[in-house]
């Protein structure tokens, strides 16, 4: 649901717990340094209402020192809340919920991680903030695949088959049906949202029938799959070799999937992508122009593939554009 740390000295463990009392929307705490005597600190904050504070504790008083994002108000944010649901085949699934201020039920945006081998702890998320700052709300699913919930956990996603495209993409649905039966999402209101593999779920939600999204918006995707586990089959070996090929040569395959797209897309991608080259993107317009199926798309001009390599400028075109097409072309009215 979130880091916890487990101390070994009950004076640290102690003072950690003092400071979460003291310290504004205290979530992920970290003493940067201290005086040799301990009595003064720099403390540094970070979480769903922080995107990052610093504190001076000195002479008994609690100074802030500053933020990384001083023009955002911790009260405007948005909570982020880890919820559980049931899959269709009886599979506990979690995930985390970033909720917008007002009354649901809220337009929701599924933005699943990229990976897909991985877990996220979400406590500081810049793309879940903003899409709340705006109305939307955003659950980010630890669907099958995703590390941290056991080794068979992780297995399902693979050992029997690939199920990108199959159980993986279930779960994401799943969640956001579970989202509208309890009244928190408008069911006439859904998107995805994702970068990497997650712009591979929405190429993938994108074509499924039936469809339960009004758009999707696929960043950095894989729109290949033979042709992204190409780069580097030769390379891999052992589990790695198992989980890789076995995933990804029986998953669904967007690009031969164009055909069936039923819902407005907007594609994103940085122009020199190492991780999932502009091929795939070009590749993918090729077939949606064959096609004549209704998308828009940005490039992200000096853009790499992971987000910390989006400058000011790729941000702001990145947001802009996104927040247009979910406003005006996310299927009628908008989403």
């Amino acid at each position: 649901d979130k880091l916890h740390i487990e101390y070994f000295d009950g004076v640290e463990a102690a003072t950690y717990a003092q400071l979460e009392g003291v310290i504004p929307y205290a979530y992920n705490l970290r003493i940067n340094s201290r005086s040799r005597d301990g009595q003064t600190l720099i403390v540094y904050n970070y979480g769903p209402r922080d995107p990052g504070t610093y504190y001076l504790i000195k002479d008994g008083q609690l100074k802030t020192v500053g933020s990384k994002q001083p023009l955002l108000k911790s009260e405007e944010l948005a909570d982020v809340k880890y919820v559980s649901w049931e899959a269709r085949d009886g599979k506990t699934i979690h995930g985390y919920l970033t909720v917008p201020h007002g009354e649901p039920p809220f337009p929701l945006i599924v933005l699943p991680h990229g990976g897909p081998f991985v877990s996220e702890t979400v406590s500081w998320d810049e793309w879940g903030q903003m899409l709340a700052n705006n109305g939307y709300l955003v659950l980010q699913p630890q669907y099958r695949g995703s590390t941290n919930f056991g080794l068979e956990y992780y297995k399902k996603a693979f050992i029997n088959g690939g199920q990108g495209g199959y159980a993986m993409q279930d779960d994401k649905d799943d969640v956001a049906l579970h989202l509208v039966e309890q009244g928190l999402a408008d069911k006439d209101r859904i998107a995805m949202f994702g970068w990497s593999y997650g712009g591979y779920a929405a190429l993938v939600a994108a074509s499924r029938t039936p469809q339960i999204h009004q758009c999707v918006i696929a960043g950095a995707a894989v729109s290949d799959t033979l042709m992204q586990v190409s780069y580097y089959s030769d390379r891999v070996r052992g589990a790695q070799e198992i989980e890789q090929l076995n995933m990804w040569s029986d998953s669904i395959n967007p690009i031969k999937e164009v055909s069936k797209v039923n819902v407005p897309i907007l594609l994103i991608h940085g122009n020199v992508d190492q991780r999932v080259p502009p091929a795939h993107v070009r590749k993918y317009l090729d077939e949606l122009e064959k096609y004549n199926k209704p998308y828009k798309y940005v490039e992200l001009d000096g853009a790499d593939h992971f987000s910390n390599t989006l400058f000011y400028e790729h941000q702001i075109l990145l947001y802009q554009s996104m927040i247009d097409f979910l406003k005006n072309d996310c299927g009628p009215g908008g989403l």
